[in-house]
């Protein structure tokens, strides 16, 4: 015989009655086959547990060593049903969320606190992560939900765009350009342009030579950085100028000139993505507060020329 958890629970009955009939009354079954369950367990154990005499029923040393050993592995099943009940309700668990740097200073602070507040009992995983980083992470299921530059559709990622802006061109300080006032990108022409790399955000990559392409404009040179400080930093040197999306004013530079462009382009700057398919409560609780925090906030410029379609509130992105 094989020890099984109802062979701990029909000890613990008769331990705690020290009646055979008792006990057997207590679980709702007949006394027989409850005294022949308990010899079993005796086999199975090798050892006497209880003493039985004409007088009744007693615990031997080793049953009184053995209800303290059983009792503890019913609490502990109790406590594991009792934690798989809050983690299905969502009461219990761990989320795991990423974040692009300019989610950390606009969208997140509008959520994650409140979230905290009312779920106490989840452990929130919370790190900074690249776009493309994190959709890979989504896909591989080693994250639960990212805030992420939206761009080109991934397949098996369901995307929430949470706010759009345009780009601006930069300039270094005194470049030719400063003070002209609104200009088309086609006044780009022949310079050393600087993007932000596609490893680290594909969407901004291409969305920016897209604009210079769909212009006519050919760089003379591409500088590739590793995120957009660094791309306003490169700019700021001298050594090209660029397209950066207006979250990217935050790090404005004194060195660096913001010109708008004549016919905007609108560019989703931060959505929030999870993988496609059923998703678990604690999940649900997360995208209900972005829901009712953030509202779809979009940087209206006139004439609007987006490269790209205004993103649907929701879509399920179905395609590389």
């Amino acid at each position: 015989m094989s020890l099984e958890l109802r062979h701990v629970r029909y000890f613990i009955a008769v331990a705690e009655e020290l009646n055979f009939g008792r006990a057997a009354a207590r679980l709702h079954m007949a006394q027989p086959p409850l005294s022949a369950q308990i010899q079993a367990l005796e086999k199975e154990l090798g050892v006497r547990l209880f003493d039985r005499t004409g007088r009744g029923t007693t615990l031997t040393r080793e049953g009184e060593v053995f209800l303290l050993e059983a009792r503890q592995i019913t609490d502990q099943v109790s406590r594991a049903r009792r934690a798989v009940n809050q983690t299905a309700a969502g009461d219990l668990g761990r989320l795991r969320v990423a974040g692009v740097p300019y989610a950390f200073l606009e969208e997140l602070p509008m959520v994650v606190p409140r979230f905290r507040r009312e779920n106490p009992n989840i452990v929130l995983d919370l790190r900074e992560s690249g776009t493309q980083e994190s959709i890979d992470s989504l896909l591989a299921g080693t994250l639960d939900i990212a805030f992420v530059r939206a761009g080109d559709p991934v397949e098996g990622l369901e995307i929430l765009p949470m706010r759009t802006g345009r780009f601006e061109a930069i300039v270094p300080v005194g470049h030719r350009l400063v003070g002209v006032g609104p200009i088309d990108i086609a006044d780009l022409a022949f310079e050393p342009f600087v993007v932000t790399s596609r490893d680290i955000s594909p969407y901004y990559y291409d969305q920016s030579l897209s604009a210079l392409a769909n212009a006519g404009v050919t760089p003379r040179t591409v500088i590739e950085a590793t995120s957009i400080q660094a791309q306003i930093g490169y700019v700021a040197c001298g050594m090209g100028v660029s397209l950066v999306p207006t979250s990217g004013m935050s790090r404005r530079s004194k060195y660096v000139e913001w010109i708008a462009l004549s016919q905007p382009i609108i560019s989703t700057e931060v959505a929030v993505a999870w993988a496609v398919g059923p998703i678990p409560r604690v999940m649900e609780r997360f995208l209900d507060i972005v829901r009712e925090e953030v509202e779809v906030e979009v940087d209206h410029g006139a004439p609007v020329v987006p490269l790209v379609q205004d993103p649907p509130k929701r879509r399920v992105v179905t395609a590389t």
